[in-house]
């Protein structure tokens, strides 16, 4: 009886501290940013300078009350941990006869950076990043880099559970189709390599580094081989982006009935 007395007490008080804290966020200089992010992104913020800091990238001019310098690169490494923890178990219990290569190879689309940079969109995080960057690598993730930082914002403030039920039932519901995911593909180069593979074709992918006629800037091309005869190039602002986007050129002539 003593025990039940105790819960109860304790939960009431968690109540009683939670309403105290909305109250005081209601009326604070961040109430515009609290009630943004309960509309748009379906989050409550306790602690609501965790959430200023996932949206921080490194370039930006943000400091704590004490001058320090803030930024998102730790929550975004923690956040890319819990987004992935959550992601599977929820594939683990959503596809109960499926193998693992399976259920590795959904995930990897759904936390792919082009499915977070669109996810951040849709719920206007974007609206929200500061950022002073320039380089259009750094530009081109900005926003799927603040999603997995505000995941792990959300983590510390609210915990697993509530992380969970938000991922599942906010974003994974109404902003991933699921359809689309499946039938999508995503590893070009994986694709064509194990085709390769099944019918004795011998596969190369050349990788240099170039110069941007248009901006000037570095990037890299990767040309493939097939069986020695170069069949088409990519570009990309890394070695594996530029193999990607040739595999995904090829992608068509090799699997012409395939949804890309």
């Amino acid at each position: 009886m003593l025990q039940l007395y105790s819960k109860n007490s304790k939960n009431k008080l968690t109540i009683f501290y939670y309403l105290q804290h909305k109250i005081k966020l209601l009326f604070s200089r961040e109430r515009k940013f609290y009630l943004f992010l309960q509309k748009h992104v379906y989050v409550k913020p306790l602690n609501i300078f965790l959430y200023k800091a996932a949206l921080s990238h490194k370039s930006s001019p943000v400091h704590d009350k004490n001058g320090v310098a803030v930024n998102n690169e730790r929550l975004e490494f923690l956040g890319d941990a819990i987004l992935d923890s959550i992601i599977g178990e929820y594939l683990y219990r959503k596809f109960p006869n499926e193998q693992e290569g399976f259920l590795s190879k959904i995930r990897s689309k759904i936390v792919s950076r082009d499915t977070l940079n669109q996810v951040a969109c849709d719920v206007k995080l974007n609206h929200l990043v500061t950022s002073l960057t320039s380089h259009n690598k750094s530009k081109k993730n900005l926003y799927g880099n603040a999603f997995e930082a505000f995941v792990g914002a959300v983590y510390l403030d609210r915990g697993y559970k509530y992380t969970y039920k938000w991922i599942t039932k906010r974003i994974l519901h109404r902003h991933i189709n699921m359809r689309t995911i499946l039938l999508t593909e995503s590893d070009f180069k994986s694709r064509l390599i194990e085709w390769c593979q099944k019918n004795r074709n011998t596969i190369v992918f050349e990788t240099f580094e170039a110069t941007s006629v248009k901006t000037k800037k570095s990037l890299f091309v990767a040309a493939i081989y097939i069986n020695k005869i170069r069949k088409i190039e990519g570009v990309g602002l890394s070695k594996k982006e530029a193999e990607q986007d040739a595999s995904k050129n090829l992608y068509p002539e090799v699997f012409p009935q395939k949804q890309i």
